[in-house]
């Protein structure tokens, strides 16, 4: 290097001495093998990897491309790994950044950071913390929300974005806590352990924070942290860090979310969800109804086809018709009931962002229920009285039908085209005539008189 460049009244561009210095780097350590332990690990879009390579005083950044993964079937690295990196020094000028140049990473064995996460996740799993049983059930649709969080960091925002897109009017409720550093497992724990206290009407929680570094997220990881959220009788959704991020918080927790914004997706529905499922369910009452009409209408047409004594038609018309006029009219009242349902289904649904959505429904699933038995049984009862009374009749006029009298051992004589015979002086002799007896036919012929 030509030691001019570093006269004292030289002034030399930011760029031109990140040059320099890139030159020198990679011109002196053109191949090492650096040793250490990753964190921060990042698979970026472009298929680059990212990385951070610790020990215990220090720490280098290491990049390595996607030509060279590929060249090298390089396999996946993880966080909290011991490796050993094999590269070229070099600098990210734009940022003044010294960073290593990997043409080969190969494992070292465990890192004392992963090591420690994999006994605390033994610890906590022979104790039965993840045990699925334990695990409590979210609300369908919660009133009121906790979060437990930074107050200044990306996660809080993007939660509250969610919750305001699906649900708007929906309260939160914030407790700042640090998440990183020193301390910050004892804020989250205190968090958690304040809402179970404070509030028994909150339906869920929400605990995490967004991405860093493997190391950035151990509060997470720590025993005060565990034990709150494992006694928690809120349930408790876990959001973390990115999705290939995991903590002993994530396992303990009713619910794991890969990220925050997915944690408030996944607390509460869409609105319009909530009233479309609800339009479903007074849609299908109503179809019900019609389907049980439908059916009382059917039977009584099938017991009226029964019958075989066409000279009751009349009489078992009339008495339809009737049961048609009430039946109309038990429509009529239906429909009337279905629309004022659906108008207090609408202002039901206007009052949805300050009024308790579950208990509204299912009171309503509860009435419409009530409803729908109340009108089944005195369809069935309405029914069962007009069969009972046209049996009624049809025994009547059965009583005093002309298969009863013929019974009794009369007979009915008829002529030509069935006329009936009610005087012997109006017959002639040698005329065909047709003998009905209570069991069977016969002809006979009108003999001539003696004279």
């Amino acid at each position: 290097m030509n030691n001019s460049l570093f006269d004292r009244e030289r002034v030399l561009p930011v760029s031109e001495l990140n040059a320099l210095l890139k030159g020198r780097l990679e011109s002196e350590f053109s191949l090492v093998r650096v040793a250490g332990e990753t964190s921060g690990v990042t698979y970026a879009a472009s298929g680059h990897l990212y990385l951070t390579l610790k020990d215990a005083t220090g720490s280098l950044r290491v990049v390595m491309f996607r030509g060279q993964m590929t060249r090298s079937h390089q396999p996946r690295v993880e966080n909290g790994r011991e490796v050993v990196v094999k590269g070229q020094v070099s600098m990210y000028a734009p940022r003044g950044e010294v960073q290593l140049i990997a043409q080969e990473i190969t494992a070292k064995g465990v890192g004392d950071i992963y090591a420690a996460l994999e006994r605390l996740k033994t610890h906590y799993q022979e104790l039965g913390y993840f045990d699925p049983q334990r695990k409590k059930r979210l609300p369908l649709l919660p009133r009121r929300i906790g979060v437990v969080t930074s107050p200044t960091g990306a996660a809080v925002r993007d939660i509250v974005h969610v919750l305001h897109r699906r649900f708007p009017g929906l309260e939160l409720i914030l407790y700042p806590a640090k998440v990183q550093g020193e301390g910050a497992s004892a804020e989250v724990a205190a968090g958690i352990d304040y809402f179970n206290a404070a509030y028994q009407d909150l339906d869920v929680m929400i605990v995490g924070r967004g991405g860093g570094a493997y190391e950035d997220l151990w509060a997470f990881n720590e025993p005060p942290v565990v034990e709150a959220i494992h006694a928690s009788r809120i349930p408790v959704i876990s959001a973390v860090g990115h999705e290939i991020d995991f903590t002993i918080a994530d396992f303990v927790a009713d619910l794991r979310a890969p990220t925050p914004s997915a944690a408030a997706e996944m607390v509460v529905g869409r609105k319009d969800d909530f009233l479309s499922r609800l339009a479903h369910q007074q849609d299908l009452l109503g179809r019900r109804l019609e389907r049980n009409l439908h059916s009382g209408r059917e039977a009584l047409w099938d017991l009226l086809d029964d019958t075989s004594l066409p000279r009751f038609a009349g009489r078992v018309m009339e008495r339809a018709q009737r049961l048609d006029n009430l039946d109309f009219d038990l429509h009529r009242r239906v429909q009337q009931g279905l629309r004022d349902r659906n108008m207090r289904g609408a202002r039901l649904a206007e009052g949805l962002a300050r009024l308790d959505l579950m208990r509204r429904v299912e009171t309503g699933r509860l009435a419409a229920e009530r409803s729908f038995l109340a009108l089944q049984a005195a369809m069935t009862a309405r029914r069962g009285d007009r069969e009972r009374a046209l049996a009624t009749a049809i025994a009547a006029l059965e009583a005093r039908g002309p298969e009863q009298v013929l019974a009794r051992g009369y007979s009915i004589t008829t002529r030509g085209a069935g006329e009936v015979v009610r005087d012997a002086a109006d017959l002639r002799p040698g005329e065909t005539l047709n003998i009905r007896f209570h069991r069977g036919e016969t002809r006979a012929v009108v003999a001539e008189e003696e004279r």
